[in-house]
């Protein structure tokens, strides 16, 4: 009874922010179907964030195509707002934030969900897979010491260094309402904040050696360019006054979760100062 009931839930729910990405959503929405799950096991959810260009109409034209798309349209807020939707509107067990110029490994939903459905995991991590000139680049440069082991949040930080993005991992959407886990809005970076604090409180984590997420590096996007440096300041502020308030409320101090948790302060910090300008802090 068991897996017939895990035969015919809604296990995953894909969630894409997508604003003014004509050149790069329908090769992402069709990645998200290159997979060895049936199509009625999964939905995307693809926010589009307020588009000018003819993202609306892409994203409209696929979700006719299949049924298992649902287009929601909100005013421009940014990708944390739209993540934040996605999280309230989700149907799935778990879900997987995808941004809209990236894409899906090909034939590894199924593995993914599986490991987390059978280890009753709250978040499931996972590889990126660099993607440069159309040519790989290799995997994210990891750091961890781990083999297929289940951990607390806290033990998990301080054994497997994950880059700073929301994307290479499944989250349980029950864990994540249940602790009001959200995106700052308005900034960017909000990644880095979300992610720390979402491993930080899980009861159950694991890390997965599968590349399963493609990373496509492009000169335009938002985290590679060099303009809105004082957003960017500013934003590594905001991250850093969340991560300390969490660090207060929820890490005893002297352990090796909060030293670790620290350092990543210190890291936005100087993050923040790499981007400052006179400007930032005008009176």
């Amino acid at each position: 009874n068991r897996k017939r009931i895990y035969q015919k839930m809604l296990k995953l729910s894909i969630v894409i922010p997508a604003y003014n990405v004509e050149k790069y959503i329908a090769n992402c929405i069709e990645s998200c179907f290159y997979q060895d799950i049936d199509k009625n096991e999964f939905e995307l959810l693809v926010i589009d964030d307020g588009s000018t260009d003819q993202t609306s109409s892409i994203i409209q034209k696929y979700a006719k195509q299949y049924g298992n798309i649902r287009y929601i349209k909100q005013e421009h807020g940014g990708a944390g707002a739209a993540r934040n939707l996605g999280i309230n509107n989700a149907k799935g067990t778990y879900i997987w934030f995808v941004d809209s110029d990236d894409e899906i490994e090909k034939h590894v939903i199924s593995s993914l969900v599986e490991n987390a459905f059978q280890q009753n995991l709250d978040v499931l991590c996972f590889d990126i897979e660099v993607i440069e000139n159309n040519l790989s680049a290799g995997r994210y440069p990891y750091q961890h010491n781990t083999k297929n082991t289940i951990y607390t949040g806290t033990e998990f930080i301080t054994q497997v260094n994950m880059p700073p993005s929301a994307c290479p991992a499944l989250f349980r959407s029950e864990f994540l309402r249940e602790n009001d886990l959200l995106f700052i809005t308005g900034y960017v970076y909000e990644d880095y904040d979300f992610t720390l604090r979402a491993y930080c409180l899980a009861k159950r984590i694991a890390y997965l050696s599968i590349p399963a997420y493609r990373y496509l590096v492009r000169k335009e996007s938002v985290m590679t360019s060099s303009k809105n440096r004082n957003n960017k300041a500013q934003a590594m502020l905001r991250v850093c006054d969340s991560l300390y308030d969490f660090s207060e409320k929820h890490l005893a101090a002297d352990t090796d979760a909060r030293k670790t948790l620290t350092r990543k302060i210190n890291f936005a910090f100087s993050q923040s100062l790499r981007n400052y300008s006179p400007d930032v802090f005008s009176l």
